[in-house]
């Protein structure tokens, strides 16, 4: 006959286990299509070259009025050619000085474009040699056709020396957010047809017609995905340790104590 259900016994927490199964697939569903995401914008095919790329609103790039990580361009948003139509903000007129165009020595001329949304995005007007001003920064409506680079680091900086007033050694949201009142893109744009008195800045990442990795979204796809493995040896452990409070995994209340033929106890015959 089988063996009668011992009423000592706690009866196993099946919706525990179950509530639990639910929450750890959420977590695994939800981390492994993050890393998905991730490794999409990491691996990037670009299926033709930028400068026959059709040219895009900068709205359509770059996260103009964004912060934070949301606001980093991906590998494909770097390098492509983009349309910026606003003003000029007439109280950021700067030079970022040390840069070489051919061997000479010259300055960046810096403007921000101030977008109908009212958000704004860092332009470099193009290039004058050492010495020389840059020309005066256009009053009303501009449209000009540019290429999105991503925002220029510390490191880069050819002297940590102070500068005179409107000067500036990068390019960076980061520097430019203290001098305006309103969000700034992560990122600039280099003018391709800069105005007389001024020289075209060529991009310092044009972007490339051929697969490219971007370590940064592929080091947060594998966290993503380490995550979702974390969460599923979290629920493997709390199912066990939940089985194991029942006693349901303990051997010898599922074997049952030993017995011999006839189910007899043997344990003291000789």
């Amino acid at each position: 006959m089988p063996d009668r259900e011992d009423p000592d016994r706690p009866a196993v927490p099946r919706g525990r286990i179950a509530v639990l199964t639910v929450v750890a697939l959420v977590v695994v569903l939800v981390c492994s299509g993050l890393g998905v995401w991730q490794w999409q914008r990491g691996n990037v095919v670009i299926t033709e070259p930028p400068a026959r790329q059709p040219v895009a609103p900068i709205s359509e790039i770059v996260d103009a009025g964004g912060s934070g990580a949301a606001a980093i361009l991906s590998a494909d948003e770097v390098g492509h050619r983009v349309e910026v139509a606003g003003t000029f903000d007439p109280a950021v007129d700067l030079l970022v000085p040390g840069r070489s165009l051919d061997g000479v020595v010259g300055s960046w001329a810096l403007g921000v474009v101030v977008l109908p949304d009212g958000s704004g995005v860092p332009l470099v007007r193009g290039w004058v040699p050492e010495g020389s001003p840059a020309p005066a920064l256009p009053t009303g409506r501009v449209d000009l056709v540019g290429v999105v680079q991503p925002p220029e680091a510390s490191d880069v900086a050819p002297s940590t020396a102070a500068l005179p007033a409107g000067q500036t050694w990068i390019v960076s949201a980061a520097d430019l957010v203290n001098r305006v009142d309103y969000p700034v893109a992560n990122a600039y744009v280099t003018d391709t047809a800069p105005a007389a008195g001024l020289r075209a800045v060529p991009p310092a990442d044009p972007g490339q017609a051929t697969r490219r990795l971007d370590w940064r979204n592929l080091a947060y796809a594998a966290q993503w995905w380490v995550f979702a493995l974390f969460a599923v040896v979290i629920w493997f452990r709390a199912v066990r340790d939940e089985r194991r409070e029942t006693g349901e995994d303990d051997p010898e209340t599922a074997d049952g104590p030993s017995h011999g033929a006839g189910g007899r106890d043997m344990s003291g015959a000789r």
